[in-house]
């Protein structure tokens, strides 16, 4: 059975849609403060046992968002590979630690900080960004992908030169720290200690130039193709 043209609740040409999109800001700003608020209260107080009664039906609402977002979708594949799906998947994944015998999963509870970036939907500028991001995804893709490699092979090399004399290199996870840093801001109290070391952390550093210059690169080449808001898009 077809269904009927303005059954897509997140439609934003229609009132209902801009209601819905309006509420989950709303939700969005509500899960920002409570994750604020609760950096300052006593993690064994009520006030805190309310905050996480209060965020778990904030993630319930993001859920059903997404697997709503996911059937909405015409490709529902589009969806879930654009920005705006990532970002509502990462909504949805950072609440499992509020699940009982989960909360200790670290990682998964700091993305969400990451839920800030739903607000972005509001706004009509960041559809530059959007579309940018769409038009470079595959090549962001194998840079991410060549970048991966690059560090496996990096933190694997810099085991095998230090670790015997460097205790700062003793397992592939303090490897990988090294690497990654030494490919961005530094990796302040790692330096090798073996010429071997040495000369893979200076093709590393090199190689780290590139690291973070290719996707600003791709995202400003990008942005340059897309209209201006209120532009008029050229004959």
């Amino acid at each position: 059975m077809d269904r009927p043209p303005d059954w897509n609740p997140f439609d934003l040409t229609t009132r209902r849609g801009r209601i819905v999109e309006g509420g989950l800001g709303l939700l969005v700003l509500m899960s920002v403060g409570i994750l604020v608020a609760g950096t300052a209260v006593d993690h064994a107080g009520a006030a805190y046992r309310w905050f996480w009664r209060v965020d778990v039906v904030i993630w319930a609402v993001f859920c059903a968002e997404y697997v709503a977002r996911v059937a909405a979708g015409r490709p529902r594949r589009r969806y879930v590979l654009s920005f705006f799906g990532i970002v509502d998947l990462m909504a949805v994944v950072s609440g499992i630690p509020a699940v009982s015998g989960l909360r200790s999963v670290k990682i998964l509870r700091v993305l969400r900080a990451l839920r800030v970036l739903k607000l972005v939907r509001l706004s009509s500028a960041i559809d530059r960004f959007r579309t940018a991001y769409e038009d470079i995804k595959d090549e962001l893709a194998i840079y991410l992908g060549a970048t991966a490699v690059l560090t496996f092979l990096a933190s694997y090399g810099i085991y095998e030169f230090e670790h015997e004399v460097n205790e700062n290199y003793g397992n592939i996870f303090e490897c990988t720290y090294w690497a990654v840093a030494s490919m961005t801001a530094g990796a302040e109290g790692y330096a090798p200690v073996t010429v071997g070391g040495k000369l893979l952390s200076m093709v590393l550093v090199l190689f780290g130039l590139g690291i973070v210059a290719v996707p600003s690169g791709l995202m400003a080449s990008a942005l340059s193709k897309q209209p201006n808001p209120g532009e008029k898009p050229g004959p």
